[in-house]
This record gives structure tokens, sequence and C-alpha cells, in this order.
């Protein structure tokens, strides 16, 4: 078994997909330690739970509703490995719409000890609050080059899931000043939510 890699699978409310958790098994290079993260909240403890509960150098974060390609950990840890100041680095996955797939979303590789020193704080946008700290001390993210994208984002599709999403984004983009994508994007919105109810959830 590889030990210098844990795959952390995280979900909130909806158990991982089946896909998920078999292209996890399938991934070339292992079997890598697995852990499981499930309605652990807010997102900073689920984060840090991940941290918490990996003992490995690297951990490779994977949401419940994406599935890998196989060679998609390997390419991960065998870049972060050879790049000793980043402390995260992603792969570009596919996302799932109803006309067709699109780029959207990532997989990541983070290097752990970055993340035991600093943590993730209960912030609105926490990775954003994580990047701003991380960076002061010289360490980067990246993207890993890829000539194919590193698996595909399945986005949930109960009453919860596209609720409890509307309104994190338009809590976020709140946070962002970006009102104006809560209107571009309304039409993506559960049913029966209008603007101006998931302005007021967010504090709009």
């Amino acid at each position: 078994m590889q030990s210098d890699v844990t795959v952390c699978i995280l979900s909130a409310v909806e158990p991982p997909l089946s896909a998920c958790l078999k292209s996890v098994e399938a991934q070339q290079g292992g079997p890598y330690p697995t852990v499981r993260i499930h309605d652990v909240f807010p997102m900073s403890q689920a984060f840090n739970a991940m941290v918490e509960r990996c003992q490995s150098r690297f951990i490779v974060q994977v949401d419940g509703d994406i599935v890998l390609e196989s060679w998609a950990v390997q390419a991960l840890y065998s870049f972060i490995r050879r790049t000793p100041l980043v402390y995260v680095a992603w792969g570009q996955l596919w996302e799932r719409y109803d006309d067709g797939l699109r780029a959207g979303g990532s997989v990541r590789i983070w290097r752990r000890w970055p993340l035991r020193l600093f943590r993730f704080r209960d912030r609105r946008c926490v990775d954003r609050d994580l990047h701003t700290r991380i960076r002061l001390t010289g360490m980067r993210r990246v993207q890993v080059p890829a000539g194919w994208r590193f698996g595909t984002h399945y986005p949930r599709e109960s009453p919860f899931a596209r609720f409890s999403k509307a309104r994190g984004d338009a809590m976020k983009w709140r946070v962002l000043g970006r009102a104006d994508l809560i209107k571009a994007h309304h039409k993506q919105y559960p049913p029966g939510l209008s603007i101006d109810a998931l302005g007021r959830l967010s504090g709009l």
C-alpha cells in the first residue's frame, strides 16, 4: 500500500457516489489509504478533520460527487513530490451539465504540514482565507498540466443539494461583492426559490 498519500473523500448529507468510491479504489499506483469525512460542519471543521485523520505527507481531497480518471492520483502525487515550494496542486475536472460536459471544479493534492501549521478557519471563503495566509511564506498553489481532465464532477440533483449549493454560492458571492452573479445565475436555483428569497438568506 502507498503510504505517502492518503485519499480523503468528503461528503455532506448525501453519501459519496458509488462511482466515486470505485474510481478511488481503481487508482494506478495504489492501493492508497482512504479516509472518509461525512457530515462534518462547518466546512472548515471538515477540512481540519481531513488533516487530522490523514497521517501521510500528502492528501488528495476528493468530493463525493467526483469520479476520477484512473491516473489522477498518481499524476498529482508525481507533480507535487518534485515541486517542494508548492503546498497544493490541482487538476482540472469536467463538470456534467444538462447540455454536456464543460470544464469545472478540481481535485487537489495538499502537502500536509502547511495545513497543520495554518489550519482552516471558519470564514465564508475557507480556501481563500487559507491561501491568503500561506502565500506569505512564498509557497504556491499551481495547476497540474495534463492532456486530459482528471475526472468528472457530477453535481447532485436532489432538491436539498440544489438549494444548498445555491445558498452557499450566494453567501460566497456576497463576500466577494458579486451580487451580479446571483442575478446572472437565477435560472439554476431550485424551483420556488426566488432571487429575493435567496438574497435574504445570504444577507444581500
